[in-house]
């Protein structure tokens, strides 16, 4: 039964029960008003209806409403995103994650409708938002992040007492698949590419060797001959990378272009070197599988077939645990190395497929008296 509850001189209702699972819930319902007597008026009209605010329905009642009148009050599909994104923002979550999120719920209210009450969405609801995220050219993926981000929101109103029951959300199965890196092959046709300006073949070679996401660079600082990643990264912690000189002048022409821009007006930099790069992958025929982040994956495998311990990668790439390393030491190791002969393998390879270095002679041309190519920048 509902009670009365005074807080800072305001009276307010105090309604307490225990859900289907036996979980305690409790909502408190503000009375608007410092008089005992009114407020036990106004507790006898919440009494009314408090068996129907345990099913789940909430009200506005008169002196929380212009009409003067108890209503049933709709908390609305559209409702509940805003205020979830408005609640992680002020949670400081990454901007490319609440990209993210709002995606997903942008799909989720063209499926189900934005007038829809939060309370009526069930299991149909999401087996047909599977469908419509099919529809949409999802891959299996994306439809997983979605589906992450909508499961996110409803748990949140669930612990907050808005919604009692979260539907069953599963993620689709998604077979195994390993690391998609850039051979040395393919590698060497990119850095031969007449299209290629000298300014994005440094940028390529760059992110080989450091290992560094797509954005990271562009957030970090140089202090020494280190580069200082800061926790807005993905993996929101601090890491290092130590340079050699010539990576140092890459890293800094890098920073240079993206703060400046040389002439180029990009709303983007990181989506335009990723769509330089894709572009390059299939100027030479390469998987559409490879993309920008396989540079990434790249540098991670040539760390391991040089020899470097699971750990310190784990370290150099920023992985929040070595389990997210480990993908990279479950290849085949010793077949992935034929195609990095470049590198000396600490593995059963014979000794004659290369030798000790993380540089291309390839990339030669590129690097010997490096000059920054600002002028030759296209678009």
């Amino acid at each position: 039964m509902a009670t009365l509850k005074k807080r800072r001189g305001m009276w307010y209702a105090r309604k307490q029960w225990r859900d289907e699972n036996g979980t305690r819930k409790e909502k408190q319902i503000p009375l608007r008003t410092k008089s005992k007597v009114t407020a036990i008026q106004r507790l006898f009209e919440i009494k009314k209806v408090e068996s129907d605010m345990v099913d789940g329905l909430s009200f506005s009642f008169p002196w929380l409403n212009d009409d003067g009148l108890t209503k049933i009050k709709v908390f609305k599909l559209e409702d509940a995103v805003n205020e979830w994104m408005s609640h992680r923002k002020k949670n400081k979550i990454r901007e490319k994650t609440l990209e993210i999120n709002k995606l997903g719920l942008k799909y989720l209210l063209e499926c189900c409708g934005s007038k829809r009450s939060l309370a009526s969405i069930g299991n149909s609801d999401i087996l047909n938002f599977i469908d419509f995220l099919d529809y949409k050219g999802n891959s299996d993926t994306s439809i997983n992040i979605h589906l992450r981000t909508v499961k996110a929101m409803l748990r949140h109103f669930n612990r907050m007492g808005k919604l009692d029951k979260v539907p069953v959300i599963e993620q689709r199965k998604i077979a195994k698949t390993d690391p998609v890196y850039i051979t040395d092959q393919e590698f060497h046709e990119i850095m031969g590419l007449g299209i290629l300006d000298d300014f994005y073949r440094r940028v390529f070679l760059l992110y080989r060797e450091t290992g560094m996401r797509l954005r990271e660079p562009f957030i970090s600082s140089l202090n020494g001959s280190w580069i200082d990643i800061p926790p807005e990264s993905k993996s929101h912690a601090v890491r290092s990378i130590e340079l050699n000189t010539l990576l140092i002048q890459m890293f800094t022409e890098l920073k240079a272009w993206h703060d400046t821009g040389y002439g180029l007006v990009l709303s983007d930099p990181g989506e335009h070197l990723s769509k330089i790069f894709k572009k390059c992958l299939r100027s030479i025929g390469a998987s559409e599988k490879k993309h920008f982040h396989s540079l990434r994956h790249t540098f991670a495998v040539r760390r391991l077939i040089m020899g470097t311990s699971i750990y310190d990668v784990k370290l150099m790439m920023g992985h929040a645990s070595v389990t997210t390393t480990e993908q990279y030491s479950k290849m085949n190791l010793k077949r992935v190395a034929q195609d990095f002969p470049t590198l000396v393998s600490t593995y059963a390879i014979e000794p004659k497929m290369g030798k000790e270095d993380t540089l291309l002679e390839d990339t030669a041309h590129i690097i010997e008296g490096y000059v920054p190519l600002y002028d030759k920048i296209e678009s």
